[in-house]
């Protein structure tokens, strides 16, 4: 009896991720750290990062979005709502957690093992193994072309040092070079350079949280949107904001009443 009080008490004291220890799963699977947004104006490729899930706004920068994404190898869809950065990436915001892939902290060099991934359906995974793109005449983050069409918005994914897949940025165009040693097609990423501008961006912090009850019996905590004064409902019997005061236009008595 004694031993398994022991071993109960242990198992009390282990990290979040001690649900893997029954699963049969020796650690967490973050190798798909892709989403599909779905917008008011269209369809975006984007990364779940520790960042949050970001995308290069093609179609739209703010309002509602439906999130595909996976948790491991199972695809989930949620809801969500879009926000612009200030930086070259928007946002997605969901109420729940994603993978995430760390941010590669410096520029990719030709000794780097680089993969674009991303999800065409939000069910399935396409990658392909990319080499960085270097010479004369040749400036920023470029990938050489891998005889594959890569879609904007794509996730290239850098391999770091224990194994993990660490975030090197997005798929933002293609150029070709028409002439001299280094002729021939290109992919350009908004990469780490594009990150730093992200980080720059001031944010406010601290940030007021409230609970938000979902339907799914799951609390999450949001931050606690202030409305505008312009914005907020008047008290019953109160005039909106921004109606004149009352001003009377007949004489007042002074007691006398018809007789």
């Amino acid at each position: 009896m004694r031993k398994t009080a022991v071993l109960l008490s242990s198992l009390l004291v282990l990290p979040s991720c001690s649900m893997w220890f029954f699963s049969g799963v020796p650690k967490v699977d973050r190798s798909c750290p892709v989403a599909l947004v779905e917008t008011t104006g269209g369809v975006e490729l984007a990364a779940t990062t520790e960042f949050g899930i970001l995308s290069l706004g093609r179609t739209a920068t703010d309002g509602p979005c439906r999130v595909h994404y996976f948790l491991g190898r199972t695809p989930l869809i949620e809801q969500g709502e879009l926000h612009p950065t200030g930086s070259v990436f928007t946002t997605a915001e969901i109420d729940l957690k994603t993978q995430h892939a760390r941010a590669l902290s410096r520029t990719a060099t030709t000794e780097d093992e680089l993969t674009v991934m991303w999800t065409p359906d939000g069910q399935s995974i396409e990658d392909v193994s990319v080499d960085l793109a270097v010479g004369d005449g040749l400036s920023g983050d470029m990938l050489l072309d891998p005889g594959v069409e890569l879609p904007a918005g794509a996730t290239v994914l850098c391999r770091g040092p224990k194994g993990e897949s660490m975030f090197a940025g997005l798929i933002a165009g293609r150029a070709t070079v028409h002439d001299g040693p280094n002729k021939g097609r290109y992919y350009v990423i908004a990469g780490v350079d594009r990150v730093r501008e992200l980080l720059a961006v001031p944010r406010k912090y601290p940030i007021d949280m409230v609970p938000k009850y979902r339907t799914d019996d799951i609390t999450v905590m949001k931050p606690l949107k202030v409305l505008p004064p312009s914005e907020v409902p008047p008290a019953e019997g109160t005039p909106p904001i921004g109606t004149p005061p009352a001003t009377g236009t007949g004489t007042t008595g002074t007691g006398g009443g018809n007789e």
